[in-house]
């Protein structure tokens, strides 16, 4: 029952990604991939609507959809949608 519920979580999750992309972060030689996850959902405290078992079901989905990128990424960034 739990595995049923994670897949629930992350398709809920996933219908606020707005947006997502790859950004590169480069330190000497050393490269690291990031997803960046943009979203339409508060993100802080004070903020109106503000839910944390939705940031939740974002960040499960976010994770779901770096394990499935053909590519290794080492960071995800969630940031808010940019209008």
């Amino acid at each position: 029952m739990s595995g049923m519920r994670r897949m629930e979580d992350d398709r809920e999750g996933v219908s606020h990604i707005v947006r997502c992309w790859f950004e590169w972060e480069i330190d000497g030689l050393a490269r690291k991939v990031i997803l960046v996850v943009e979203t339409d959902l508060p993100m802080q405290p004070d903020e109106n609507g503000y839910e944390v078992i939705a940031l939740d079901e974002l960040r499960a989905a976010a994770i779901a959809r770096s394990r499935a990128s053909p590519g290794a990424i080492d960071r995800i960034r969630i940031v808010p949608v940019r209008y």
